[in-house]
C-alpha cells in the first residue's frame, strides 16, 4: 500500500489517493463532524468537485417520517424525535425546536446502536445529548431496523411514563417508517 501524504493548503488538507481508491479523512475532521466507523457517507459530484456528507437513511423517506413524527406528537401528546447513531433527524411536538439538528452523546448513541428497544427515565436520560438538556423525565426508544441494518431509533419523549398504548403508538410509527425504507 502506498503512503498517504497530506498537507495543508488555503483551500483545506490535501490526500492522496492510494492504490485501492481510498482517501483517509482527517482525525479532526471525523471528531468535529461526529463521524465513527461504519457511518455512511455520501459523494456527490459536480464538475471536477467532490463532495461528501454524512448520510442519513432517512434521507429518502424523510416526508413520510416529518408527518408521521408529527401525526405521533399529537395523538401521544408528546415530542417525537427520529435520531441517526449520532444526531436528531427530525423533531416533533412541544418542544420540537429545543431538539431539531441535537447532537446524541456518546453513550446514548452507544445506546441505539445496541438495537433495543427499552425505556428510560430520571437520570438515564440526563446525559443523552452532547449539546444540550433534555427537557423530560422519560423517554421510549425504538430502533429503526431495515434488513438487518440500523437506521436510527425512534423516540418518544414525556414528563410522565409512556402508557402501554403510546408505546403501541411508537412501534406501529416505527414498523411503517421501516415497511417505507423496504
Amino acid at each position: 500500500m502506498s503512503t498517504l501524504s497530506s498537507t495543508m493548503t488555503a483551500a483545506g488538507i490535501v490526500r492522496r489517493i492510494d492504490e485501492l481508491g481510498r482517501i483517509v479523512i482527517p482525525k479532526e475532521m471525523r471528531r468535529t463532524m461526529h463521524l465513527k466507523e461504519g457511518d455512511e457517507m455520501e459523494i456527490l459530484s459536480s464538475g471536477d468537485a467532490l463532495t461528501l456528507r454524512k448520510y442519513s437513511s432517512f434521507e429518502s423517506v424523510m416526508p413520510i417520517i416529518k408527518s408521521t413524527a408529527k401525526l405521533l406528537a399529537k395523538a401521544t401528546e408528546s415530542t417525537v424525535l427520529f435520531v441517526d447513531t449520532s444526531a436528531v433527524t427530525v423533531s416533533e411536538g412541544k418542544d420540537k425546536k429545543h431538539y431539531q439538528s441535537a447532537k446524541l452523546s456518546e453513550d446514548f448513541a452507544s445506546a441505539v446502536r445496541e438495537r433495543r428497544a427499552e425505556e428510560l427515565q430520571k437520570n438515564n436520560v440526563k446525559n443523552m445529548f452532547a449539546d444540550r438538556e433534555p427537557l423530560f423525565e422519560n423517554c421510549v426508544m425504538e430502533p429503526v431496523i431495515v434488513g438487518g441494518d440500523l437506521m436510527g431509533a425512534a423516540l418518544l419523549l414525556s414528563e410522565s411514563k409512556a402508557s402501554e398504548i403510546d408505546r403501541s403508538y411508537l412501534h406501529f410509527c416505527v414498523e411503517l417508517i421501516t415497511s417505507a425504507l423496504i
